[in-house]
Order: C-alpha cells, then sequence, then structure tokens
C-alpha cells in the first residue's frame, strides 16, 4: 500500500475517533445532568473526559507515528486539533442547547449546589451575582469553548509529540 493510502485511512480514522470521543464527551455530560447529580460528581466528569482525551490523542499519536516514517510536532499538532476541535464542538453544540432549551437553570442551580455545598457562607453573594448576570446566551459561547478545546489539543500533542517525534537522521 503506498504511504499517500495509508495516511488517507488513518485520517479518516482520526475523524472517526474524533467523533466517538465528542459523542462520549457529549453522553458524559448529558447523563451526569439529566441524573441531577450532585455537583461534585457533575464537575469530576469533567476531569474524567480530559484524563480520557489525553489518553486518547496520546494512543492516537502513537499509532499515527507507526503509519509514518519520519513523525513531527506539526503531524501531533494535526491529531491533537482535530480530535479536541470535534471533540469540543460537538460537546459545546450540546451544552449550547441544553443550556438554552431543555434546563436554562441548569448552571445557576449547579452553581448555588456546589456553594451551598463547600462554601454555605458564600451562597448569598453567589445568589446576588447570578441575578446580576447577563443571562443571554449566544453562539459566541460555543466557538469561544471550541476554540479553548482546540487550545487544549494543542497542548497536549505538543508535549507528546515533542517526547515521540522521530529525530532526522544526520546525512
Amino acid at each position: 500500500m503506498l504511504m499517500g493510502e495509508s495516511q488517507k485511512k488513518f485520517i479518516t480514522y482520526i475523524l472517526g475517533i474524533a467523533i466517538i470521543s465528542g459523542i462520549v464527551r457529549v453522553l458524559l455530560d448529558y447523563v451526569s445532568r439529566i441524573l441531577d447529580t450532585a455537583p461534585i460528581i457533575y464537575y469530576s466528569t469533567f476531569l474524567i473526559a480530559f484524563i480520557l482525551e489525553v489518553i486518547i490523542i496520546i494512543y492516537t499519536i502513537k499509532k499515527y507515528k507507526k503509519v509514518k516514517n519520519i513523525f513531527t510536532i506539526f503531524d501531533a499538532l494535526k491529531v491533537g486539533i482535530s480530535i479536541m476541535g470535534i471533540v469540543g464542538l460537538l460537546y459545546c453544540v450540546m451544552a449550547f442547547i441544553y443550556d438554552q432549551y431543555i434546563d436554562p437553570e441548569f448552571q445557576n442551580t449547579m452553581t448555588l449546589k456546589f456553594t451551598e455545598q463547600f462554601s454555605p457562607e458564600q451562597l448569598e453573594q453567589v445568589t446576588e451575582n447570578l441575578k446580576n448576570q447577563d443571562t443571554s446566551k449566544s453562539y459566541i459561547g460555543v466557538i469561544m469553548y471550541t476554540i479553548w478545546f482546540i487550545f487544549l489539543g494543542s497542548i497536549i500533542s505538543l508535549i507528546a509529540g515533542s517526547v515521540l517525534k522521530t529525530k532526522e537522521e544526520l546525512k
């Protein structure tokens, strides 16, 4: 098989991994929302998802390195940005739809529960802050948070790529 063909197949593989990872991220968050979990459990899903995403990016980078003869940091960036861009977009769209149309009070309720559980002396101040906040939602948030996911993917893949890159042979 020609190298170009295997790289095209691997790009399709990366997109598949990214879509599956995005769906898992959405399900992890969505299930914890609809089950009305405790704040610590809900917020821990972010950490769990992040750890899984790091593992997936590193695994995919290692697999991509096997496909190419020379693997660069740029190759690692392509993997990390692709995966986290798609994961971020899927997650942010789900969160926007949920927070805008399904349960517009979810974020405020979770914030109040978290404050009540871990810092009850601040509850009155947090309640006041939530009353005074701008409640208008926009699509800009989806874009900004997706960019944040891409940034995280860049950092993860830069670190993994730095460790896994192949050294060019001296001529």
